[in-house]
Protein backbone atom coordinates (compact mmCIF):
# COMPACT_ATOMS: atom_id res chain seq x y z
CA UNK A 1 0.00 0.00 0.00
CA UNK A 2 2.93 2.35 0.45
CA UNK A 3 3.64 2.21 -3.28
CA UNK A 4 0.14 3.54 -4.02
CA UNK A 5 0.75 6.55 -1.79
CA UNK A 6 3.51 7.83 -4.09
CA UNK A 7 1.69 7.57 -7.44
CA UNK A 8 2.76 10.51 -9.58
CA UNK A 9 1.59 11.66 -13.00
CA UNK A 10 4.70 9.97 -14.43
CA UNK A 11 3.44 6.57 -13.26
CA UNK A 12 0.14 7.16 -15.02
CA UNK A 13 1.83 8.45 -18.19
CA UNK A 14 4.10 5.42 -18.24
CA UNK A 15 1.09 3.15 -17.88
CA UNK A 16 -0.69 5.08 -20.64
CA UNK A 17 2.23 4.72 -23.05
CA UNK A 18 2.61 1.00 -22.30
CA UNK A 19 -1.13 0.38 -22.78
CA UNK A 20 -1.23 2.30 -26.05
CA UNK A 21 1.88 0.55 -27.39
CA UNK A 22 0.42 -2.85 -26.51
CA UNK A 23 -2.81 -1.77 -28.20
CA UNK A 24 -0.89 -0.91 -31.35
CA UNK A 25 0.44 -4.46 -31.38
CA UNK A 26 -2.90 -6.24 -30.85
CA UNK A 27 -5.37 -3.81 -32.48
CA UNK A 28 -8.52 -4.43 -30.43
CA UNK A 29 -9.24 -0.79 -29.46
CA UNK A 30 -9.86 -1.93 -25.86
CA UNK A 31 -6.50 -0.95 -24.39
CA UNK A 32 -6.49 2.30 -26.34
CA UNK A 33 -9.31 3.66 -24.20
CA UNK A 34 -7.77 2.36 -20.99
CA UNK A 35 -4.53 4.09 -22.03
CA UNK A 36 -6.38 7.35 -22.61
CA UNK A 37 -7.97 6.97 -19.17
CA UNK A 38 -4.50 6.56 -17.65
CA UNK A 39 -3.28 9.68 -19.46
CA UNK A 40 -6.33 11.63 -18.29
CA UNK A 41 -5.72 10.43 -14.74
CA UNK A 42 -2.14 11.69 -15.01
CA UNK A 43 -3.40 15.08 -16.14
CA UNK A 44 -5.94 15.29 -13.32
CA UNK A 45 -3.34 14.20 -10.74
CA UNK A 46 -0.87 16.79 -12.04
CA UNK A 47 -3.45 19.59 -11.99
CA UNK A 48 -5.10 18.85 -8.65
CA UNK A 49 -2.63 16.66 -6.72
CA UNK A 50 -5.29 14.11 -5.72
CA UNK A 51 -4.63 11.12 -3.45
CA UNK A 52 -4.12 7.59 -4.68
CA UNK A 53 -7.63 6.46 -3.74
CA UNK A 54 -9.19 9.21 -5.87
CA UNK A 55 -6.70 8.44 -8.65
CA UNK A 56 -7.83 4.80 -8.73
CA UNK A 57 -11.49 5.79 -8.73
CA UNK A 58 -10.89 8.34 -11.53
CA UNK A 59 -8.95 5.78 -13.56
CA UNK A 60 -11.70 3.18 -13.13
CA UNK A 61 -14.48 5.61 -14.03
CA UNK A 62 -12.64 7.10 -17.01
CA UNK A 63 -11.81 3.61 -18.28
CA UNK A 64 -15.41 2.46 -17.89
CA UNK A 65 -16.90 5.55 -19.54
CA UNK A 66 -14.46 5.48 -22.46
CA UNK A 67 -14.88 1.74 -23.12
CA UNK A 68 -18.68 1.87 -22.91
CA UNK A 69 -18.69 5.00 -25.07
CA UNK A 70 -16.53 3.28 -27.69
CA UNK A 71 -18.75 0.20 -27.61
CA UNK A 72 -21.89 2.21 -28.37
CA UNK A 73 -20.12 4.33 -30.97
CA UNK A 74 -18.78 1.24 -32.77
CA UNK A 75 -22.17 -0.47 -32.56
CA UNK A 76 -23.98 2.51 -34.12
CA UNK A 77 -21.27 3.25 -36.73
CA UNK A 78 -20.11 -0.06 -38.22
CA UNK A 79 -17.09 -0.09 -40.49
CA UNK A 80 -17.89 -0.04 -44.19
CA UNK A 81 -15.68 -2.30 -46.25
CA UNK A 82 -14.43 -0.22 -49.21
CA UNK A 83 -13.80 -3.36 -51.29
CA UNK A 84 -16.31 -6.01 -50.19
CA UNK A 85 -15.55 -8.35 -53.10
CA UNK A 86 -11.75 -8.13 -52.93
CA UNK A 87 -11.19 -11.86 -52.39
CA UNK A 88 -14.39 -13.01 -54.12
CA UNK A 89 -13.35 -12.91 -57.74
CA UNK A 90 -16.61 -14.22 -59.12
CA UNK A 91 -18.67 -11.64 -57.27
CA UNK A 92 -16.60 -8.89 -58.88
CA UNK A 93 -18.08 -9.85 -62.26
CA UNK A 94 -21.77 -9.55 -61.34
CA UNK A 95 -23.36 -6.88 -63.51
CA UNK A 96 -20.61 -6.94 -66.15
CA UNK A 97 -21.14 -8.03 -69.76
CA UNK A 98 -18.93 -10.38 -71.73
CA UNK A 99 -18.80 -12.24 -75.04
CA UNK A 100 -19.10 -16.02 -74.90
CA UNK A 101 -15.88 -17.82 -75.75
CA UNK A 102 -17.71 -21.16 -75.98
CA UNK A 103 -21.34 -21.48 -76.92
CA UNK A 104 -23.95 -22.16 -74.28
CA UNK A 105 -25.23 -25.61 -75.08
CA UNK A 106 -27.58 -27.46 -72.72
CA UNK A 107 -27.31 -24.47 -70.40
CA UNK A 108 -23.50 -24.54 -70.04
CA UNK A 109 -20.80 -22.45 -71.74
CA UNK A 110 -17.67 -20.40 -71.06
CA UNK A 111 -16.52 -16.80 -71.06
CA UNK A 112 -13.02 -15.35 -70.97
CA UNK A 113 -12.41 -12.74 -68.27
CA UNK A 114 -9.00 -11.12 -68.54
CA UNK A 115 -6.59 -14.08 -68.39
CA UNK A 116 -9.00 -16.70 -67.04
CA UNK A 117 -11.88 -18.76 -68.33
CA UNK A 118 -15.13 -19.05 -66.38
CA UNK A 119 -17.83 -21.66 -66.71
CA UNK A 120 -21.26 -20.08 -67.20
CA UNK A 121 -24.82 -21.28 -67.01
CA UNK A 122 -27.69 -19.70 -68.90
CA UNK A 123 -31.37 -20.35 -69.53
CA UNK A 124 -31.07 -20.54 -73.32
CA UNK A 125 -28.55 -21.92 -75.79
CA UNK A 126 -26.45 -19.12 -77.29
CA UNK A 127 -23.75 -19.03 -80.00
CA UNK A 128 -20.07 -18.07 -79.58
CA UNK A 129 -19.53 -14.28 -79.22
CA UNK A 130 -23.07 -13.67 -77.97
CA UNK A 131 -23.19 -10.82 -75.41
CA UNK A 132 -24.14 -12.04 -71.92
CA UNK A 133 -24.49 -10.27 -68.59
CA UNK A 134 -23.43 -11.92 -65.33
CA UNK A 135 -26.43 -11.91 -62.98
CA UNK A 136 -25.16 -14.14 -60.19
CA UNK A 137 -22.73 -16.79 -59.06
CA UNK A 138 -23.14 -20.25 -57.61
CA UNK A 139 -19.91 -21.78 -56.37
CA UNK A 140 -17.48 -20.97 -59.18
CA UNK A 141 -20.06 -20.97 -61.97
CA UNK A 142 -21.32 -17.63 -63.22
CA UNK A 143 -25.04 -17.29 -63.98
CA UNK A 144 -25.64 -15.27 -67.15
CA UNK A 145 -28.45 -13.93 -69.26
CA UNK A 146 -28.47 -12.73 -72.87
CA UNK A 147 -27.97 -9.01 -73.45
CA UNK A 148 -30.21 -7.59 -76.17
Amino acid sequence: MEWFAVLTPWHWLTAAVILIVVEMMIGTYFLLWVGFAAAATALIQWMFGIGWQVQMIMFFLLSLVSIVGWYYYAKNNPEVDPMPHLNKRGHQHIGRTFNLSHQIKNGVGKINVNDSSWKVEGQHDLPIDARVKVIGIEGNILKVEKVD
